[in-house]
């Protein structure tokens, strides 16, 4: 096995491509260093709760919504009419982005109150829809993001470390830093 620290063949002249993979400096052999930790990716769990997945895979937007067939009053139905659809008679018009969003007309001024408040609840859970694939896509650009700048940062202190011994294997002094 070839030692690591031997950098008495390094040309003067040297491009950190130009040195092999065999030179680059090992954190493990390091006096005094702290063994290195697994990558972020590999420490994490998966949690008990909502499987990791693709924005496609949720349930598509488009999907049929289940007629709702409550067995026992409902704590959030209990009411024919709900509080907020009393105070809502009167609609306001949806926003240009709303408007776009909805693929199904409101019903009609003559429609009965039932038929209303299912429009609402579809409307609500299209909604959810939505917010739920906009949040999966954000974790998710968060975790590419975690996962690209810590193989950045371990390339840079390797790069960092390497260039370090070779100052020193040319006798000149460098400060020891800190992690």
């Amino acid at each position: 096995m070839q030692n690591h620290n031997d950098y008495s063949n390094v040309p003067y002249e040297y491009t950190l491509e130009s040195m092999g993979s065999s030179m680059v400096y090992q954190t493990s052999s390091y006096p005094g260093s702290a063994p290195m930790q697994l990558p972020y990716a590999a420490r994490r769990r998966p949690s008990a709760g909502i499987q990791k997945s693709s924005p496609e895979a949720l349930i598509p937007i488009d999907a049929p919504t289940q007629p709702r067939q409550y067995r026992t009053p409902s704590a959030t139905s209990r009411k024919e009419v709900p509080a907020f659809f009393k105070k809502m008679r009167t609609n306001s018009p949806p926003s240009e982005e709303e408007e776009d969003e909805l693929t199904e007309e409101p019903p009609a001024s003559n429609a009965t109150d039932q038929e209303k408040i299912e429009w609402k609840r579809r409307q609500n859970t299209l909604a959810a829809r939505r917010s739920r694939k906009r949040k999966m896509m954000n974790v998710q650009r968060l975790e590419e993001t975690v996962e690209r700048l810590t193989r950045e940062r371990e390339i840079w202190k390797t790069r960092a470390l390497t260039l370090k011994q070779l100052l020193i294997s040319h006798g000149i002094i460098c400060p020891d830093f800190r992690d």
